[in-house]
């Protein structure tokens, strides 16, 4: 039978780097969705400034959101674990 181990504490790190990561994006996102296309002369450029930020805004959008999603999932499976790891200590202790 193989023992399992983890490590909490990469584990933490990787959580903490998604969370960062959640940020980081966030702020190009409201950036591009601040931009204001009409500074551009012509109509297509314009439409076309807007499209981007929109693809911009909704793809970067996601990646934050996933990133977020992943650091939750890592809070949850590291809180999992030590409950069981506190679980299977009390049962032996008995």
């Amino acid at each position: 039978m193989a023992d399992l181990m983890i490590d909490f504490a990469s584990l933490e790190r990787a959580r903490r780097d998604l969370v960062e990561v959640e940020g980081l994006l966030r702020g190009p996102c409201r950036g591009m969705s601040e931009l204001p296309a009409d500074v551009a002369g012509h109509d297509d450029l314009r439409s076309r400034l807007r499209d981007f930020g929109d693809e911009w805004d909704f793809g970067i959008g996601r990646l934050a959101q996933f990133s977020g999603a992943a650091a939750d999932a890592l809070s949850s499976i590291q809180k999992t674990f030590t409950e069981l790891d506190d679980e299977l200590a009390a049962a032996f202790d008995q």
